[in-house]
Protein backbone atom coordinates (compact mmCIF):
# COMPACT_ATOMS: atom_id res chain seq x y z
CA UNK A 1 0.00 0.00 0.00
CA UNK A 2 0.94 3.64 -0.29
CA UNK A 3 2.35 5.18 2.89
CA UNK A 4 -0.57 7.61 3.24
CA UNK A 5 -3.01 4.75 2.69
CA UNK A 6 -1.45 2.82 5.55
CA UNK A 7 -1.58 5.90 7.76
CA UNK A 8 -5.27 6.41 6.97
CA UNK A 9 -6.24 2.82 7.76
CA UNK A 10 -4.10 2.88 10.89
CA UNK A 11 -5.96 5.99 12.00
CA UNK A 12 -9.31 4.31 11.33
CA UNK A 13 -8.31 1.44 13.57
CA UNK A 14 -7.28 3.84 16.33
CA UNK A 15 -10.60 5.69 16.06
CA UNK A 16 -12.62 2.47 16.16
CA UNK A 17 -10.75 1.13 19.16
CA UNK A 18 -11.13 4.43 20.99
CA UNK A 19 -14.86 4.69 20.28
CA UNK A 20 -15.57 1.05 21.12
CA UNK A 21 -13.18 0.95 24.07
CA UNK A 22 -11.60 -2.27 22.89
CA UNK A 23 -8.53 -3.60 21.18
CA UNK A 24 -7.40 -7.10 20.50
CA UNK A 25 -6.25 -9.73 18.06
CA UNK A 26 -7.19 -9.09 14.45
CA UNK A 27 -5.34 -12.02 12.95
CA UNK A 28 -6.21 -15.70 12.87
CA UNK A 29 -3.91 -18.20 14.49
CA UNK A 30 -1.34 -19.26 11.90
CA UNK A 31 -1.26 -18.55 8.19
CA UNK A 32 -4.65 -17.77 6.61
CA UNK A 33 -5.92 -20.66 4.51
CA UNK A 34 -6.03 -20.25 0.74
CA UNK A 35 -9.53 -21.33 -0.25
CA UNK A 36 -12.13 -21.25 -2.95
CA UNK A 37 -15.68 -20.31 -2.12
CA UNK A 38 -16.76 -23.95 -2.39
CA UNK A 39 -14.35 -24.79 0.45
CA UNK A 40 -16.14 -22.53 2.92
CA UNK A 41 -19.70 -22.73 1.60
CA UNK A 42 -20.92 -24.96 4.42
CA UNK A 43 -19.08 -23.08 7.19
CA UNK A 44 -21.25 -19.95 7.15
CA UNK A 45 -24.89 -18.93 7.15
CA UNK A 46 -24.25 -15.46 5.75
CA UNK A 47 -21.85 -14.12 3.13
CA UNK A 48 -21.24 -10.37 3.05
CA UNK A 49 -19.60 -8.90 -0.05
CA UNK A 50 -17.83 -5.69 -0.81
CA UNK A 51 -18.88 -4.40 -4.22
CA UNK A 52 -16.25 -2.45 -6.14
CA UNK A 53 -13.00 -4.38 -6.42
CA UNK A 54 -14.56 -7.62 -5.22
CA UNK A 55 -17.57 -8.38 -7.43
CA UNK A 56 -17.41 -5.63 -10.03
CA UNK A 57 -15.86 -2.32 -11.02
CA UNK A 58 -16.98 0.73 -12.97
CA UNK A 59 -19.48 0.41 -15.77
CA UNK A 60 -20.47 -3.15 -16.57
CA UNK A 61 -17.13 -4.73 -15.59
CA UNK A 62 -17.51 -7.93 -13.52
CA UNK A 63 -14.53 -9.83 -12.07
CA UNK A 64 -14.02 -13.40 -13.32
CA UNK A 65 -15.74 -15.93 -11.09
CA UNK A 66 -17.85 -13.38 -9.21
CA UNK A 67 -21.16 -14.38 -10.78
CA UNK A 68 -20.33 -18.02 -10.11
CA UNK A 69 -19.79 -17.19 -6.41
CA UNK A 70 -23.10 -15.41 -6.26
CA UNK A 71 -25.01 -18.15 -8.06
CA UNK A 72 -23.61 -20.86 -5.80
CA UNK A 73 -24.70 -18.97 -2.70
CA UNK A 74 -28.19 -18.34 -4.06
CA UNK A 75 -28.59 -22.01 -4.91
CA UNK A 76 -27.42 -22.97 -1.42
CA UNK A 77 -29.98 -20.64 0.15
CA UNK A 78 -27.38 -18.59 2.00
CA UNK A 79 -27.95 -15.12 3.42
CA UNK A 80 -26.15 -12.64 1.13
CA UNK A 81 -25.43 -8.97 1.79
CA UNK A 82 -23.82 -6.20 -0.23
CA UNK A 83 -21.88 -4.14 2.33
CA UNK A 84 -20.45 -1.21 0.45
CA UNK A 85 -18.77 2.11 1.10
CA UNK A 86 -20.35 3.43 -2.07
CA UNK A 87 -22.27 6.55 -1.04
CA UNK A 88 -23.07 7.71 -4.54
CA UNK A 89 -26.79 6.92 -4.40
CA UNK A 90 -29.60 5.45 -2.34
CA UNK A 91 -29.56 1.73 -1.56
CA UNK A 92 -32.40 1.14 -4.04
CA UNK A 93 -30.29 2.56 -6.88
CA UNK A 94 -27.16 0.70 -5.74
CA UNK A 95 -29.11 -2.58 -5.71
CA UNK A 96 -30.43 -1.86 -9.21
CA UNK A 97 -26.91 -1.12 -10.46
CA UNK A 98 -25.65 -4.40 -8.99
CA UNK A 99 -28.60 -6.24 -10.56
CA UNK A 100 -27.72 -4.78 -13.96
CA UNK A 101 -24.27 -6.36 -13.57
CA UNK A 102 -25.81 -9.75 -12.75
CA UNK A 103 -26.08 -9.64 -8.95
CA UNK A 104 -29.70 -9.54 -7.85
CA UNK A 105 -29.27 -7.99 -4.40
CA UNK A 106 -32.55 -6.78 -2.98
CA UNK A 107 -32.78 -3.41 -1.25
CA UNK A 108 -32.99 -5.26 2.08
CA UNK A 109 -29.74 -7.05 1.23
CA UNK A 110 -27.95 -3.78 0.37
CA UNK A 111 -26.25 -1.81 3.15
CA UNK A 112 -24.28 1.25 2.06
CA UNK A 113 -22.25 3.78 4.00
CA UNK A 114 -24.42 6.60 2.66
CA UNK A 115 -27.53 5.03 4.16
CA UNK A 116 -26.10 5.60 7.64
CA UNK A 117 -26.27 9.39 7.38
CA UNK A 118 -29.99 9.63 8.11
CA UNK A 119 -29.74 7.56 11.28
CA UNK A 120 -26.73 9.53 12.46
CA UNK A 121 -28.65 12.79 12.07
CA UNK A 122 -31.68 11.48 13.94
CA UNK A 123 -29.44 10.27 16.76
CA UNK A 124 -27.83 13.65 17.44
CA UNK A 125 -28.71 15.07 20.85
CA UNK A 126 -30.89 18.14 21.07
CA UNK A 127 -28.73 21.14 20.28
CA UNK A 128 -25.94 18.86 19.08
CA UNK A 129 -26.50 19.27 15.35
CA UNK A 130 -23.61 20.69 13.32
CA UNK A 131 -26.18 22.52 11.20
CA UNK A 132 -27.43 26.00 11.97
CA UNK A 133 -30.57 27.55 10.56
CA UNK A 134 -30.84 25.02 7.74
CA UNK A 135 -29.42 21.70 6.64
CA UNK A 136 -26.87 22.69 4.00
CA UNK A 137 -23.51 21.23 3.06
CA UNK A 138 -20.81 21.78 0.51
CA UNK A 139 -20.78 18.50 -1.41
CA UNK A 140 -17.98 16.73 -3.28
CA UNK A 141 -18.98 13.58 -5.11
CA UNK A 142 -20.88 12.12 -8.01
CA UNK A 143 -24.03 13.94 -9.06
CA UNK A 144 -26.29 11.12 -7.86
CA UNK A 145 -24.91 11.51 -4.36
CA UNK A 146 -27.23 14.44 -3.81
CA UNK A 147 -30.01 11.84 -3.57
CA UNK A 148 -28.42 10.54 -0.36
CA UNK A 149 -28.33 14.07 1.04
CA UNK A 150 -31.88 14.88 -0.06
CA UNK A 151 -33.15 11.73 1.68
CA UNK A 152 -31.90 13.36 4.90
CA UNK A 153 -33.33 16.77 4.11
CA UNK A 154 -29.89 18.19 3.30
CA UNK A 155 -29.25 20.60 0.43
CA UNK A 156 -25.93 20.76 -1.43
CA UNK A 157 -24.98 24.42 -1.86
CA UNK A 158 -21.90 26.41 -2.82
CA UNK A 159 -21.52 28.22 0.49
CA UNK A 160 -23.46 26.56 3.32
CA UNK A 161 -24.56 28.59 6.32
CA UNK A 162 -22.95 26.04 8.61
CA UNK A 163 -19.34 24.94 7.89
CA UNK A 164 -20.12 21.37 6.83
CA UNK A 165 -18.53 19.52 3.91
CA UNK A 166 -19.75 16.10 2.75
CA UNK A 167 -17.58 13.88 0.54
CA UNK A 168 -18.63 10.67 -1.22
CA UNK A 169 -15.97 10.45 -3.95
CA UNK A 170 -12.72 12.07 -5.04
CA UNK A 171 -14.25 14.08 -7.90
CA UNK A 172 -12.83 17.40 -6.72
CA UNK A 173 -11.31 20.01 -9.01
CA UNK A 174 -8.68 22.37 -7.62
CA UNK A 175 -11.40 24.99 -7.21
CA UNK A 176 -13.67 22.58 -5.32
CA UNK A 177 -10.84 21.55 -3.04
CA UNK A 178 -10.02 25.19 -2.29
CA UNK A 179 -13.67 25.93 -1.49
CA UNK A 180 -13.84 22.93 0.83
CA UNK A 181 -10.69 24.07 2.63
CA UNK A 182 -12.11 27.59 3.08
CA UNK A 183 -15.31 26.19 4.60
CA UNK A 184 -13.52 23.71 6.84
CA UNK A 185 -11.29 26.44 8.26
CA UNK A 186 -14.32 28.15 9.75
CA UNK A 187 -14.99 27.64 13.50
CA UNK A 188 -16.91 24.47 14.33
CA UNK A 189 -16.32 22.94 10.89
CA UNK A 190 -17.23 19.31 10.26
CA UNK A 191 -16.22 16.95 7.47
CA UNK A 192 -18.70 14.15 6.70
CA UNK A 193 -16.74 11.25 5.20
CA UNK A 194 -19.51 9.32 3.47
CA UNK A 195 -17.06 6.93 1.77
CA UNK A 196 -13.91 6.21 3.82
CA UNK A 197 -12.16 4.10 1.14
CA UNK A 198 -8.66 5.53 0.73
CA UNK A 199 -7.53 3.75 -2.45
CA UNK A 200 -9.47 1.67 -4.98
CA UNK A 201 -8.56 -0.67 -7.84
CA UNK A 202 -9.14 0.25 -11.45
CA UNK A 203 -10.24 -2.11 -14.19
CA UNK A 204 -6.76 -2.03 -15.74
CA UNK A 205 -5.19 -3.41 -12.55
CA UNK A 206 -3.79 -0.10 -11.28
CA UNK A 207 -4.91 1.57 -8.07
CA UNK A 208 -5.87 5.18 -7.39
CA UNK A 209 -6.58 7.39 -4.36
CA UNK A 210 -10.28 8.00 -3.74
CA UNK A 211 -12.54 9.78 -1.25
CA UNK A 212 -10.85 8.67 1.97
CA UNK A 213 -7.52 10.02 0.75
CA UNK A 214 -9.13 13.31 -0.30
CA UNK A 215 -10.81 13.63 3.10
CA UNK A 216 -7.57 12.96 4.94
CA UNK A 217 -5.83 15.73 3.01
CA UNK A 218 -8.69 18.11 3.85
CA UNK A 219 -8.58 17.10 7.51
CA UNK A 220 -4.83 17.56 7.78
CA UNK A 221 -4.87 20.90 6.03
CA UNK A 222 -7.71 22.41 8.07
CA UNK A 223 -7.65 20.60 11.41
CA UNK A 224 -11.43 20.13 11.20
CA UNK A 225 -13.46 17.48 13.00
CA UNK A 226 -14.54 14.49 10.91
CA UNK A 227 -17.39 11.99 11.10
CA UNK A 228 -16.90 8.66 9.31
CA UNK A 229 -19.56 6.41 7.80
CA UNK A 230 -19.12 2.85 6.53
CA UNK A 231 -16.47 0.16 6.81
CA UNK A 232 -14.57 -0.38 9.07
CA UNK A 233 -16.58 1.71 11.56
CA UNK A 234 -19.11 0.02 13.85
CA UNK A 235 -22.30 1.69 12.60
CA UNK A 236 -22.49 -0.20 9.32
CA UNK A 237 -21.91 -3.54 11.05
CA UNK A 238 -24.71 -2.86 13.50
CA UNK A 239 -27.02 -2.33 10.54
CA UNK A 240 -25.78 -5.51 8.84
CA UNK A 241 -26.27 -7.54 12.02
CA UNK A 242 -29.84 -6.25 12.36
CA UNK A 243 -30.69 -7.73 8.94
CA UNK A 244 -29.31 -11.21 9.68
CA UNK A 245 -31.03 -14.03 11.57
CA UNK A 246 -30.02 -14.21 15.22
CA UNK A 247 -26.90 -16.29 15.68
CA UNK A 248 -26.02 -16.38 11.98
CA UNK A 249 -22.35 -17.13 11.39
CA UNK A 250 -21.02 -14.66 8.83
CA UNK A 251 -17.96 -14.05 6.69
CA UNK A 252 -17.02 -10.77 4.99
CA UNK A 253 -15.49 -11.07 1.53
CA UNK A 254 -13.58 -8.07 0.24
CA UNK A 255 -10.43 -6.69 -1.34
CA UNK A 256 -9.14 -4.27 1.31
CA UNK A 257 -7.35 -4.98 4.59
CA UNK A 258 -8.19 -1.68 6.25
CA UNK A 259 -11.94 -1.67 5.59
CA UNK A 260 -13.17 -5.17 4.73
CA UNK A 261 -10.84 -7.34 6.82
CA UNK A 262 -10.49 -5.06 9.83
CA UNK A 263 -14.18 -4.20 9.57
CA UNK A 264 -15.06 -7.89 9.75
CA UNK A 265 -13.14 -8.08 13.02
CA UNK A 266 -15.12 -5.12 14.35
CA UNK A 267 -18.33 -6.93 13.34
CA UNK A 268 -17.26 -10.22 14.88
CA UNK A 269 -17.20 -11.88 11.45
CA UNK A 270 -14.55 -14.00 9.79
CA UNK A 271 -13.02 -12.50 6.66
CA UNK A 272 -11.82 -13.56 3.22
CA UNK A 273 -9.46 -11.31 1.28
CA UNK A 274 -9.29 -11.35 -2.50
CA UNK A 275 -5.58 -10.61 -3.02
CA UNK A 276 -4.15 -8.63 -5.91
CA UNK A 277 -6.89 -6.08 -6.52
CA UNK A 278 -6.82 -3.43 -3.82
CA UNK A 279 -4.13 -5.27 -1.88
CA UNK A 280 -0.99 -5.82 -3.99
CA UNK A 281 0.18 -9.41 -3.56
CA UNK A 282 3.83 -8.37 -3.31
CA UNK A 283 3.02 -6.01 -0.43
CA UNK A 284 0.56 -8.23 1.45
CA UNK A 285 2.86 -9.55 4.19
CA UNK A 286 4.33 -6.13 4.94
CA UNK A 287 0.91 -4.44 4.95
CA UNK A 288 -0.55 -7.06 7.28
CA UNK A 289 2.32 -6.51 9.69
CA UNK A 290 2.12 -2.73 9.58
CA UNK A 291 -1.66 -2.65 10.06
CA UNK A 292 -1.75 -5.56 12.49
CA UNK A 293 -4.59 -7.04 10.46
CA UNK A 294 -4.89 -10.42 8.78
CA UNK A 295 -7.85 -12.23 7.17
CA UNK A 296 -9.19 -15.64 8.08
CA UNK A 297 -8.79 -16.73 4.45
CA UNK A 298 -7.20 -15.71 1.18
CA UNK A 299 -9.98 -16.28 -1.35
CA UNK A 300 -9.04 -17.55 -4.79
CA UNK A 301 -11.30 -16.45 -7.67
Amino acid sequence: MESLELEIYGRYRALVEKSCAFSGRTSPDGEPSRVRLSDILDRYDAFCFDGYGTLYNRGDFVYPGAKEWFGALRRAGKQIRLVTNAASNLDQALAEEADARGFDFTVAETISSGSLLKGWLSGLPAGGSPFGAGREVYYIGRATGVNVLAECGIAAVENPVSPVVAVSSSTATDEMYAQAVAILRRPGALLLVLNPDAWAPRIDGTRAPVSGELCERLRRETGCAAEYFGKPFPGIWQKVRATLPAGAKAVMIGDTLGTDVYGAYVAGFDSALVVGRNEPAAELAADEKLLGVRPTYYLEP
